[in-house]
C-alpha cells in the first residue's frame, strides 16, 4: 500500500473527492463505519470509514449528496511525507520538512484532549504529538 502524503491531493492512489466506492476498491470493507449528524438538524454531515489495522481512517462529506473524501488520518508507521517517514520525525524536524518544502505559516496549540498540536494551514495537514512522540496525522483539501 502506498502510504505517500500527497499535500492537498490525497495518498497514493486514493484522492480527493473520490466516492467511498473508490477506497472500497483500493482497501477493501472497513472495518468500522461512522455516521456523523449535524447538531443542527440531525442529518448525517460526514461518514468515517476506519481501517484500524492499517492505521487509517477517511472522513467523507455527506452533507451535500454523494459523500466524497474531504480529510485523511494515519497513524500508521509507514507513513511518507516528502521522502520521510513522518512517524520517525521529531516535531522540530517536521517543522523544518514542511519549511524546507514551501509551507512557512506554522501554528502550535495543546488540544483539550492533552495532545499538542502543529498546523500548516495552507497544507491542510495536523500533525498531533504526545509530548514529542506523533501519534497522527490529519491532512485534506481546500
Amino acid at each position: 500500500m502506498d502510504l505517500q502524503i500527497v499535500l492537498n491531493s490525497g495518498m497514493g492512489d486514493i484522492r480527493f473527492g473520490c466516492t467511498p466506492e473508490i477506497v472500497r476498491g483500493l482497501l477493501g470493507e472497513p472495518e468500522d463505519v461512522e455516521e456523523l449528524e449535524s447538531a443542527m438538524d440531525g442529518n448525517v454531515e460526514s461518514i468515517v470509514w476506519n481501517y484500524p489495522d492499517m492505521g487509517l481512517n477517511f472522513f467523507f462529506d455527506a452533507a451535500n449528496g454523494e459523500p466524497t473524501l474531504i480529510t485523511i488520518e494515519s497513524d500508521n508507521l509507514e507513513t511518507v511525507l516528502f521522502n520521510s517517514k513522518v512517524f520517525n520525525v521529531t516535531k522540530d524536524n517536521i517543522i523544518v520538512l514542511m519549511k524546507e518544502n514551501g509551507f512557512k505559516e506554522v501554528d502550535e496549540d495543546d488540544e483539550a484532549w492533552g495532545e499538542h498540536r502543529v498546523t500548516f494551514e495552507d497544507a491542510q495537514i495536523d500533525f498531533y504529538f504526545d509530548d514529542q512522540e506523533l501519534t497522527l496525522v490529519s491532512w485534506g483539501s481546500y
